[in-house]
C-alpha cells in the first residue's frame, strides 16, 4: 500500500496541474484503496477573504470534506478571519472557554494538500488565552472546583493532522494575532503552555510544509510530533522548506518524537518578542528551535540554511536527550537576549554553520559516539551581524563538552572573551582564534594540526595545561614547547 501510494503521488506531480479538477482513482485489492483525488476552492464551502467575515464554519466544512475525500483544497487570495469560542459554564466541563478548531483531521487515509494563493488566516482578535473562570468567564488563576484544566482557554490551532496518511500545507500565511488576544493570568513560572499553533502534526506518515510565514501565534508555529514511536519502526519522512516563523510565543518549531525530519531554507527568530498590552507574550523555553523528546525517538533530522535569531530563549535548546543522528549545515544562529545555542543533546553534528553570540553546554560523553562535533564553524560575538546591534554573552561556554572536536573552526572574540571549558576534555583540529581584548585565554584542551592564536589588547594566552599535537602559531609565532608560555 506505501508503494502505491507513493506512486501515486509521483503519477499525480508529473502529469497533472493542481490548476484544474482532477478525479484519479486507484484500485487496489481492498475497497479502502479506492479514492479521488480532488481539486476544490475553499470559496465553495462559504468562504470570504474580505479581512471582516469569521470564516470558521466555512472551514470548517472544508476540513470535512477533505477529511472524508481527501484531495487538493486551494485558498485563494484574500485575508480569511477564522476562530470562535464559547464559555463552558461548568468546573468540570475541562476547559473554560472551547476554542473551536479550523483544520483538523484525524486519521484520514487519502492524501490532503491545502495549496494557498496569497492567502492569510488570521485569527479573529479578542481570544481569550491562559486563565479563566468558566463560570464567570473572568480573568481568574485561582482554582475554585474543578481541576486547573478547568480553567484553560485555549487560542487557535489553525491546522492540526493526527494519524493521516499524508498532509501537504504549502502558500499560506497564518497570523495568530497574539498581539490582540485577551490574555489571562499563566499558570506558572514557565508561562501559558495551552494550544495556541500555527500548524501541528502528530503520528503523520507523511507530512511536507513550505513556502508558509507563520508569526504571532501565542504557543508555537510548528509542533512535530510522533509518539510512542520506535526505533524498529519504518520512516516516517517530515519535510519543511522555505517557512519563516517569527513572533510565536513558545517556539519556531518544536521537535518532540519523530524519525526523519528535513528542514531547509527557513527561518525561526524573534520568539517571545511579542507584545500585548504591555507585556510580552512567552512561554519557556521561548527557543527557536526546540529539540525535547516526548514518549518517542528522535532520529535522522537535517536543517539545512536556516536562520534562527533574536529568541528570547536560546537559538537552539536541546537539553539531555538521547538524540540520533541531527544535523545543523549551512545555519546560522544569532543570540540577542539568550544563548545563540544550547546544543545539549547526542549525536548532533555542526556544519559550517555561524553561531553569533554564546554557545553553552554542548554535549560530550566517554562514550565516542554520542559527543557532538563541530566542523568549518565560524564563533563569533560580531555586532555588526546581529539584526538589532545586539550580542548575546562575553564568551561560550564549553563545559561537559568531553571528546568533542572541533575541526577547522574560527573563534573571532573581538573585544571579548575567547571560550572556556573545563580541564582537557575538548580537542581542537586546525583551527583559529582571535581575540583583542585584556581576557587571557586558558587553553586547557587537545590541539591537533595546526592551530593560530592571536591574542592583542592586553590578554595573555595561557597554556600550561595544553597538550599540543601539532604545530602551534602564537601571535604569528611558531611554539613549541607551550608550557613556557605565562
Amino acid at each position: 500500500m506505501r508503494i502505491l501510494i507513493s506512486f501515486t503521488r509521483w503519477l499525480h506531480s508529473k502529469f497533472f496541474s493542481t490548476h484544474c479538477c482532477i478525479f484519479l482513482a486507484i484500485v487496489s485489492i481492498t475497497p479502502s484503496c479506492i479514492y479521488a483525488q480532488r481539486q476544490v476552492h475553499i470559496a465553495e464551502f462559504g468562504a470570504v477573504g474580505n479581512g471582516i467575515t469569521n470564516n470558521t464554519a466555512a472551514f470548517q466544512k472544508a476540513s470535512k470534506f477533505l477529511q472524508e475525500h481527501g484531495g487538493v483544497l486551494v485558498i485563494d487570495s484574500g485575508v480569511y478571519i477564522v476562530g470562535r469560542q464559547r464559555l463552558s459554564g461548568s468546573y468540570l466541563a475541562g476547559a473554560s472557554y472551547f476554542t473551536e478548531p479550523v483544520f483538523q483531521f484525524k486519521d484520514a487515509q487519502k492524501p490532503i494538500e491545502i495549496i494557498g494563493r496569497r492567502a492569510v488566516l488570521k485569527a479573529v482578535a479578542g481570544l481569550k488565552y491562559g486563565s479563566f473562570n468558566p463560570v464567570t468567564g473572568k480573568k481568574d488563576s485561582i482554582r475554585k472546583e474543578g481541576n486547573n484544566s478547568s480553567y484553560y482557554a485555549s487560542g487557535v490551532a489553525f491546522i492540526t493532522a493526527v494519524g493521516c496518511a499524508s498532509i501537504k500545507v504549502s502558500g499560506l500565511e497564518l497570523d495568530g494575532n497574539s498581539s490582540s488576544m485577551d490574555i489571562g493570568p499563566a499558570f506558572g513560572p514557565e508561562g501559558i503552555q495551552i494550544s495556541a499553533l500555527g500548524i501541528s502534526l502528530f503520528n503523520n506518515r507523511y507530512a511536507e510544509i513550505a513556502d508558509c510565514y507563520i508569526h504571532h501565534c501565542a504557543l508555537d508555529a510548528i509542533i512535530v510530533a510522533w509518539t510512542g514511536l520506535k526505533e524498529t519502526d519504518p520512516l516516517y519522512p517530515h519535510i519543511i522548506r522555505n517557512v519563516k516563523a517569527v513572533y510565536n510565543g513558545r517556539q519556531g518549531i518544536s521537535w518532540v518524537g519523530g524519525n526523519s525530519l528535513t528542514v531547509t531554507n527557513s527561518e525561526f527568530s524573534s520568539t517571545g518578542k511579542t507584545l500585548n498590552r504591555g507585556k510580552y507574550v512567552v512561554s519557556q523555553p521561548a527557543a527557536g528551535i526546540d529539540i525535547e523528546i516526548e514518549n518517542s525517538i528522535i532520529k535522522n533530522g537535517t536543517f539545512r540554511n536556516c536562520i534562527i535569531a533574536d529568541n528570547t530563549g536560546p537559538g537552539l535548546s536541546t537539553i539531555a536527550h538521547a538524540t540520533k543522528n541531527v544535523k545543523f549545515e549551512k545555519c546560522t544562529f544569532i543570540g540577542t537576549t539568550n544563548s545563540a545555542a544550547y546544543p545539549k543533546s547526542e549525536q548532533m553534528s555542526f556544519d559550517s554553520c555561524t553561531f553569533i553570540g554564546k554557545v553553552e553546554r554542548i554535549y560530550g560523553s566517554t562514550d565516542l559516539s554520542k559527543v557532538i562535533s563541530f566542523s568549518h564553524c565560524k564563533f563569533t560575538f560580531d555586532t555588526s551581524l546581529s539584526p538589532n546591534g545586539q550580542v548575546f554573552g562575553d564568551h561560550c561556554e564549553f563545559y561537559e563538552g568531553r571528546n568533542v572536536v572541533f575541526k577547522h573552526c574560527l573563534f573571532d572574540a573581538g573585544k571579548r572573551a575567547l571560550p572556556v571549558f573545563n580541564q582537557q576534555e575538548l580537542t581542537f583540529e586546525d583551527c583559529s582564534f582571535l581575540q583583542n581584548s585584556s581576557h587571557n585565554f586558558f587553553a586547557s584542551a587537545t590541539f591537533t594540526g595546526v592551530n593560530k592564536i592571536e591574542i592583542r589588547g592586553g590578554g595573555k594566552l595561557d597554556a600550561r595545561e595544553m597538550i599540543l599535537r601539532g604545530k602551534l602559531i602564537y601571535n604569528k609565532q611558531q611554539i613549541t614547547n607551550p608550557r613556557q608560555l605565562r
